[in-house]
């Protein structure tokens, strides 16, 4: 359900962007920019049971700084996700270097990796704990530019989360635990 209604949503705004569009505008995608972005997420960790559909948000701001580079930063709310003897609520900070290349005057797709600096409330059978910790993530997208200023994304992205022993203590007995967890968003992107 919650696919298709992104799929809905995708579609509608080219539909809405396409009917008014101005033939001649020019769009340079270059400066400081704002947005928000809303997806899906699906983790997969060492457990079998692990694995675990839901959603998550983020914001993010950065700078354009011609028509391939930019450096972009935000901030990511992955929710909780986990199996009934091992739970996370887990959110972070990015730091994203993206490289663009123009398939047209509208349409752009890139690549992105970076670093997430993250923060975990870890419950694990009847304690819990405060943990925090730093990995990588990359991924690839797609932007649409709706006007002169206004972009729709879609992005897909991987975050290598790595829980490791002196992080959960708690769990003494694992060496340490991993999780992939895949979001894929849609989001709205606004260039000043």
């Amino acid at each position: 359900m919650k696919k298709s209604y992104l799929a809905a949503l995708t579609v509608s705004a080219l539909f809405f962007s396409s009917a008014h569009a101005a033939p001649g505008d020019d769009i340079d995608h270059m400066g400081i920019y704002v947005g928000a972005g809303y997806g899906l997420l699906n983790v997969d960790g060492d457990d079998e049971d692990f694995d675990r559909e839901d959603n998550a948000t983020r914001i993010f701001a950065g700078a354009q700084f011609n028509q391939a580079i930019s450096l972009e930063g935000g901030y990511i709310d992955f929710g909780n996700y986990g199996n009934s003897v091992f739970n996370t609520d887990l959110d972070g900070y990015t730091l994203a270097l993206k490289a663009g290349l123009p398939v047209s005057e509208r349409f752009t797709v890139y690549a992105q990796g970076g670093n997430i600096w993250w923060k975990a409330d870890i419950n694990a059978t009847d304690d819990n704990d405060d943990v925090d910790g730093s990995d990588i993530f990359y991924g690839v997208g797609v932007s649409f530019a709706l006007t002169e200023n206004l972009d729709l994304r879609l992005d897909y992205t991987r975050f290598d989360v790595e829980f490791d022993r002196d992080e959960i203590g708690i769990l003494a007995e694992i060496d340490n635990f991993d999780t992939k967890v895949d979001y894929a968003s849609l989001g709205i992107q606004y260039t000043f």
